[in-house]
């Protein structure tokens, strides 16, 4: 099963919650990113799928990305599809949001990889109550979708709109 996590405000904390949860029932656990993320301190750092698998199987769990100081970027595409091909489960964070707990997404995101089964959507809901400009990612493209300005309190119902 393949799992891409989208959206703004606890993407790469639900990852490592769901790559727990099926860790407990003794799934193998493959985790990357389509996009850019900072280096988790259990990265493995390299695009060589032999090395991912290695460590796949030796550990039933890998998160693996291509160092981009101070972030990682996506594997590439063969490497991508031959490290799922070993694992029960796959964690992909496909969408970016500069640690803001809402977003609204560019014209090319979320970045969702093609053979994923299911996508998750979050958001953070600490960005409740708070100033549309200091809890928002894309803030231009939020207010044009909310029709609302910089100063908006957001409420649940924007939220509600948003995902």
């Amino acid at each position: 099963m393949i799992y891409a996590i989208v959206g703004a405000g606890g993407k790469t904390g639900l990852l490592k919650e769901m790559a727990a949860h099926f860790r407990q029932e003794g799934k193998s656990v493959f985790a990357t990113t389509t996009t850019h993320m900072f280096i988790e301190k259990d990265t493995l750092l390299t695009d060589d799928a032999s090395v991912i698998i290695d460590m796949l199987h030796k550990n039933g769990y890998v998160f693996a990305g291509v160092p981009e100081e101070p972030k990682i970027k996506a594997l590439p595409d063969a490497v991508y599809t031959t490290v799922c091909k070993e694992a029960d489960v796959v964690l992909v964070e496909a969408d970016g949001s500069k640690h803001m707990p809402l977003k609204f997404p560019g014209d090319t995101e979320p970045v969702i990889p093609d053979n994923a089964d299911e996508i998750i959507v979050v958001c953070g809901l600490h960005g409740l109550d708070k100033a549309a400009k200091d809890v928002c990612h894309r803030p231009e493209l939020v207010k044009q979708h909310l029709n609302i300005t910089d100063d908006t309190i957001i409420t649940p119902h924007h939220i509600y709109r948003l995902v």
